[in-house]
């Protein structure tokens, strides 16, 4: 992506104004996510894309490559924090399981809770 490419961009978002109202509510409804995993809020992943993408510029660099456009590729598809609340959310509803199952085996006997 050179700087054609941004001008080109900058010219339309200026004098189309469907396009620019379409990613304007793009960008807010992006904003608004109330998701945590999504990659704008999960501020460690974002840093550690962020510090890998710095290292690629500067591998670039070392190696006395033309300077680029640098696209990060993350290794998995889940967020920082995702694995750990995924496997609360199955401790949790195990134990609603367990609890209900309780509560069905006392009502079938005739127990009162």
């Amino acid at each position: 992506r050179g700087i054609e490419e941004y001008e080109t961009i900058a010219i339309r978002l200026g004098t189309d104004k469907d396009w620019f109202a379409s990613i304007r509510t793009k960008l807010i409804e992006t904003c608004q996510q109330k998701n945590p995993m999504h990659p704008y809020w999960d501020v460690p992943r974002y840093v550690n894309n962020f510090q890998n993408g710095l290292k690629a510029i500067w591998d670039n660099f070392l190696a006395g490559n033309e300077i680029g456009h640098v696209e990060v590729k993350e290794e998995g598809e889940q967020g920082t924090m995702e694995i750990e609340i995924v496997a609360r959310e199955e401790k949790r509803q195990i134990a609603k399981d367990g609890r209900e199952q309780n509560t069905t085996r006392g009502n079938e006997h005739g127990d009162e809770l």
